[in-house]
């Protein structure tokens, strides 16, 4: 099941098509197969429909909407807050080389 918003890879892909024109990709980026496969079938870009012009890619609207998605961020509620941790490292000191 896909996510409703872009990995980072796909991103930099749905990003370098923004402009809406039709682009070969594979100049601009190493975009691999499985990639452009996955970007395929979520429908976020579209294959240039004449069989002379294969290369050629295209942001759909679906892909547009998915690259202005907002990423979640998710919280480890198990981890201290950033504070905290900064707090515990700054009490800590070097073992003192005089206690035995």
């Amino acid at each position: 099941m896909m996510k409703a918003y872009p990995t980072h890879r796909q991103r930099e892909v749905l990003q370098i098509l923004m402009t809406g024109r039709w682009t070969p990709l594979l100049r601009h980026i190493p975009a691999g197969e499985r990639l452009l496969g996955n970007l395929l079938q979520t429908g976020w870009i579209e294959l240039s429909p004449d069989p002379n012009d294969d290369n050629l890619y295209r942001i759909t609207e679906a892909g547009r909407t998915a690259f202005r998605t907002q990423v979640p961020v998710r919280y480890d509620s198990q981890r201290a807050p950033r504070g905290e941790q900064a707090a515990g490292r700054a009490a800590c000191s070097p073992p003192d080389p005089k206690d035995p």
